[in-house]
Formats: structure tokens, sequence, C-alpha cells
């Protein structure tokens, strides 16, 4: 168990507060979208952007245009704050206030490492992976034109915490006779079936590593 910083301690329902890197980790692999958000010096409010990510070896990893602010501003030795929710389903009390969400959450603080030569071509394999499992098979991998113009960092899964909330709705005791409908309403993402694109040859037929993607978990 590792021992919180001050910025990833958590103070409201403190009960709910997960630091076991294992556990981090098992919702961070749970999930491929994050969102990071950054402070560009001169500027008051931070910058939020969604990003694809995936971890491997202690690190979380993302990738963007080389002529990304974000990525640039990891490179240039400034940190970020990202942030990784996943939603398992909609808690319904007996009264609007005890109303609330079964999740997943993980808070990450860190500063980037540029990834470069081999293991920035396995990185972007991995992010296809993260996306599409199994479409490298049968992908073209990138030309150097593409990999030059990517650049990929990678950020130390070091400084993090989660919080994560699960069961019945927390109602009070005088609100168990209401007759009001309360539990849980499963969530996640649905995929419906693959649409192939419009100039797709007609001889080509849906593999089945597409038809089983997922997204979330």
């Amino acid at each position: 168990m590792q021992a919180p910083s001050e910025r990833t301690r958590v103070r409201r329902n403190a009960l709910r507060a997960e630091y076991d890197q294992q556990m981090i980790l098992e919702v961070l692999e749970s999930h491929s979208l994050c969102t990071v958000a950054y402070v560009v010096a001169g500027e008051v409010a931070p910058r939020i952007i969604p990003q694809l990510y995936f971890v491997k070896d202690d690190f979380l990893y993302l990738h963007g245009n080389r002529q990304s602010a974000l990525l640039n501003h990891l490179l240039d030795g400034g940190e970020v704050a990202i942030s990784v929710l996943l939603v398992d389903g909609i808690v319904v009390a007996r009264s609007g206030f005890h109303c609330s969400m079964n999740y997943r959450s993980v808070s990450l603080f860190g500063a980037g490492q540029l990834v470069e030569g081999e293991a920035k071509a396995e990185a972007l394999d991995l992010f296809v992976e993260a996306l599409i499992p199994g479409h490298n098979e049968h992908a073209r991998p990138p030309s150097s034109a593409e990999s030059a113009a990517t650049s990929v960092v990678r950020i130390p899964l070091g400084e993090m915490s989660a919080k994560i909330r699960a069961g019945d709705p927390g109602d009070p005791t005088e609100d168990l006779a209401r007759d009001t409908w309360a539990g849980t309403i499963p969530a996640g993402y649905l995929m419906g079936d693959p649409v192939p694109s419009g100039d797709l040859k007609e001889s080509v037929s849906v593999p089945d590593y597409i038809k089983h993607v997922e997204f979330g978990g």
C-alpha cells in the first residue's frame, strides 16, 4: 500500500479511497480513455483534453501529433493531472439526495518522458491494440513519415489514487418503508454492429475480432 500525497489523498468519502498500486492498475487497465489537464505558462485556467492511453511496466502512455501543445508541455518538463472514470451503474435511492453512481476512478499526477526508437514503434502498436484488439495483425504499419509526425510520452505510475463506489444506495433507515423503488441499474458501453466503410471491397467480410471489440470494462 503506497502512501498518498497531498494531491492524491481522498478527503470526501475517504472510505472509498484505494491507494494499493495493483488495485489502481486494475482500474487503469479496464479502460483506454482519460482526460488530461495541464496549465500553460502565463495562463490561469487549465486546459483539459481527452486522450487514448494504455499502461505498461508502471507507465501510462500518451501519444499525438508532435506539434501537440500537451505533449510539448510534457516534454518541456511540465506536469499534468490525469483522470480516468468508469461508470458501473446508476444507484437509485428512495430520495434524490442519496441517488448516485457506482464507479471506479483514478487520479494521477506526473511529468512525461519521451519514448523513442523501438520502444516508440512498440507503443504505437499498443495504442492500436488498446483501441481495437487484434487489428495490428491486419493493419498497415505506420510509415516513417507517420511515425516522425507522432510523439509518444510516458508518465510514471507513482503519484496516484483511486476512488471506488459499489453496492446498494445508502438510504437512511427512515426511508426504507417508502414505496419507492431502490437499487442499481448496471451501466456500460454497448457496441453496435460494425458498419463497413463505403469504399470497402465487397469481398472483405467482417472479421471476428472486429465483431468482438469492447470498450471499457
